[in-house]
């Protein structure tokens, strides 16, 4: 029983390391204690607290200690702070360094795949090599470019992809085009647009949502249009944020496509879904009034913030991000950025390219 009670003991007191201290501040979002343990531990060579400390500056914007700090661990061997410093570099456009680094971190599928997406326009025959590795170990960012790389050039043997391709080719343009929905350097409206086509041409309601919102962003000619097309197809089959989406282009859009009265009735049936986006439209509409709502919705600025406060609890970003530039309470403020916080890290982990780092 005392040895027993020996070992567990032991064990726990391991788990209280600096390291693991600083970890789970860094979890916590208490990046200024993270700081505080980590300093120590990467001034000593620990190339696990240099990658971690790195990523302590990188979310509290010190570029030049972030890019010291990858560059420390992985001129050490650090493998995933070798694929950092290629994400960094991928962030800031400098491809040829990138390529460098994800090189030196090849051996993590996760290299493999940043590699592919280097090397997908360039060099489609070298992107598929990347691709295939991670892909065949269960990487569905991967496994989706590979499946629509093909697409790229007439390689005679992409037939060897077919099996693991086979019923998956919907699901990859949606995947695909997710990815390339997201900020520069990794984003592309347009390679966004290109790649949902196929999973949109299939009917697929989550994708023709998408390809509006893309649409809508883009703001050509005749992308306000087109996007209402398709938010409303894809209302059509089910889709709330889509109903949402065409609600809303029914109050703000151009003349053509203005239906406030249309709007409004759009707008009140995904709300009685229970959409926090469209809880939070419905607030909008509540403060700024008549003027704003084209007639279809009184000022009423205390029902206004209920609507949005709702929206809010149900974690709505747009939501959170209003109530804390307009009256939140200090204790509200404090709980909507902590929220705010844990959504962006769980989106950051989400994404196909994001940062690694060693747990506890």
């Amino acid at each position: 029983m005392l040895r027993w009670l020996f070992i567990v003991m032991f064990s726990i007191n391991l788990m209280a390391t600096p390291y693991c201290d600083a970890y789970m501040s860094y979890e916590k979002g208490d990046l200024i204690k993270a700081k505080h343990l980590l300093d120590p531990l990467a001034f000593k060579g620990d190339t696990k607290a240099q990658n971690l400390l790195a990523l302590v500056n990188f979310y509290s914007s010190k570029m030049s200690a972030t890019q010291k700090w990858f560059q420390t661990a992985a001129t050490k061997g650090d493998l995933k702070a070798a694929y950092n410093l290629g994400i960094y570099h991928f962030m800031n456009a400098n491809i040829k360094q990138s390529e460098k680094w994800m090189h030196k971190a090849e051996e993590l599928n996760e290299a493999k795949f940043a590699l592919g997406v280097l090397f997908a326009e360039s060099n489609p025959k070298k992107a598929k090599a990347y691709f295939y590795l991670p892909a065949v170990d269960g990487n569905l960012f991967a496994k989706a470019h590979l499946c629509v790389l093909p697409s790229f050039s007439k390689d005679p043997n992409n037939e060897k992809f077919q099996e693991l391709c086979q019923g998956f080719q919907e699901q990859a343009s949606l995947i695909t085009g997710k990815f390339y929905d997201t900020a520069k350097p990794y984003g592309s409206i347009n390679k966004a647009l290109y790649y949902l086509k196929y999973a949109v041409d299939q009917g697929n309601a989550e994708a023709m949502n998408l390809y509006g919102t893309l649409l809508y962003k883009r703001r050509g000619q005749s992308d306000e249009e087109n996007a209402l097309s398709y938010f409303l197809k894809a209302a059509d089959k089910g889709n709330v944020d889509a109903k949402v989406n065409a609600a809303w282009i029914y109050y703000v859009g151009q003349k053509w496509t203005r239906k406030p009265a249309l709007g409004y009735k759009m707008l009140l049936s995904a709300e009685k879904d229970k959409s926090a986006k469209a809880k939070f439209y419905m607030g909008i509409l509540h403060i700024r009034g008549w003027e704003f709502s084209h007639q279809t919705v009184k000022t009423d600025v205390n029902v206004g913030y209920e609507f949005i406060k709702i929206a809010a609890k149900k974690g709505d970003v747009q939501a959170m991000q209003y109530m804390i530039n307009n009256g939140a309470s200090k204790e509200e403020r404090e709980v909507y950025n902590k929220q705010l916080q844990n959504h962006y890290k769980a989106e950051e982990k989400k994404r196909a390219l994001h940062f690694l780092y060693d747990g506890c």
